[in-house]
C-alpha cells in the first residue's frame, strides 16, 4: 500500500487525510503519522498496512466511546453494547472498556479524576464514568469572563470575612480541630453516615474552606488564592491540624507562580457587589 498524498483536514483539527493508491482515504491522527513515520510516497508493507488500519479503527472506536461518555454516564455493559452497534469486535470493545477503567485506579489512589489530552476530564463514581470537556483558563481570562457575566471575585480580606466572620481564633469555632469532627482525608471507620463538619454551611450559609486541596481564587493584581495549599501539608505527612491550617481565614494569601489555573485544585467563588 502506497500513500499517494498526505494532507491536513480542513474540517477537523489535528486530523490528516492519507490518499491511497486505490483512491481510498484514511483519516489519521498525529499519533499514527508519528508512530508509522508516514509521508507522501511512503510505501507500506502488508503487515504495516494492517497495523495502521487497526490503529485507525481502534482510535475511532475510542473516540466514539469517549463521545458517548460526554453525552452522559455509562456502565461497562452499556458501553460494550454501544460499541457492538458500531461493529466493534467484542475483544476490541473489551480492551477499550479496560482502557477506560484503568482511570478508576487513579480514582482509588485518591485522585479526584483524570484529565486526558488536556481537554477531557473523567470522574468515576458509583460504577459509572462521567466525562467533561474543558479548556485551560488563565487568571486574567477568568476575571474577564466573570466581569462579562456581572460577577467578580472577593478580595483576600473579603474572603477571610466570608470564611471566619471576623473571628480571632484559627478557625471560626476555635483554635483546634475537635476529636469528633469528620474531615476530609482523615476519615475514621464508622463515619460514613456522618456529614463533613467543615463542609456544613457556616453563619453566612456558605460551604467554604473545608478541604486543603481546594484553593479559592481571589481578586488581586496577580493570581492569588486562599483557603488551601493544594494539599501540600497533608502530602507532607503533617497530620490533621497542620494539614488544615491553610483553611484558616487568617492564613496569608498565596501568590501563585504563574497565571494558569489548575482544574484539580483551583476554584472560584463568584460574587455580585451591591452598591449601598
Amino acid at each position: 500500500m502506497t500513500i499517494q498524498e498526505l494532507k491536513p483536514s480542513k474540517r477537523v483539527r489535528d486530523r490528516w487525510l492519507a490518499v491511497l493508491e486505490d483512491g481510498s482515504i484514511l483519516r489519521l491522527g498525529k499519533n499514527q503519522i508519528a508512530d508509522f513515520a508516514l509521508y507522501a510516497g511512503r510505501e507500506l508493507s502488508d503487515e504495516e498496512a494492517d497495523r495502521l488500519i487497526q490503529a485507525v479503527q481502534t482510535e475511532n472506536f475510542r473516540a466514539y466511546a469517549l463521545q458517548t461518555l460526554l453525552n452522559g454516564p455509562k456502565s461497562r455493559k452499556m458501553l460494550l453494547e454501544l460499541l457492538a452497534k458500531k461493529d466493534c469486535p467484542p475483544e476490541q470493545a473489551g480492551e477499550i472498556a479496560d482502557w477506560l477503567e484503568e482511570f478508576e485506579e487513579h480514582k482509588r489512589s485518591g485522585m479526584r479524576g483524570i484529565n486526558l489530552v488536556g481537554h477531557v476530564r473523567f470522574d468515576y463514581t458509583d460504577g459509572q464514568w462521567r466525562a467533561y470537556l474543558y479548556h485551560d483558563v488563565t487568571y486574567p481570562q477568568l476575571k474577564e469572563l466573570l466581569r462579562k457575566q456581572g460577577f467578580s471575585l472577593p478580595t483576600a480580606d473579603e474572603w477571610a470575612y466570608l470564611c471566619g466572620g471576623g473571628c480571632r481564633t484559627l478557625f471560626p469555632w476555635g483554635d483546634g480541630l475537635k476529636s469528633d469532627m469528620r474531615i476530609f482525608h482523615f476519615e475514621s471507620p464508622g463515619d460514613e453516615d456522618k456529614p463533613y463538619d467543615m463542609k456544613e454551611p457556616n453563619f453566612f450559609g456558605l460551604s467554604i474552606a473545608y478541604d486543603p486541596y481546594m484553593r479559592e481564587v481571589v481578586a488581586a493584581d496577580t493570581f492569588t488564592t486562599c483557603g488551601g495549599d493544594g494539599g501540600c501539608n497533608i502530602c507532607g505527612g503533617t497530620g490533621p491540624l497542620l494539614g488544615f491550617l491553610p483553611c484558616s481565614p487568617h492564613r496569608k494569601p498565596e501568590v501563585q507562580e504563574d497565571d494558569l489555573l489548575d482544574i484539580d485544585f483551583d476554584f472560584c467563588r463568584p460574587i455580585i457587589r451591591v452598591e449601598l
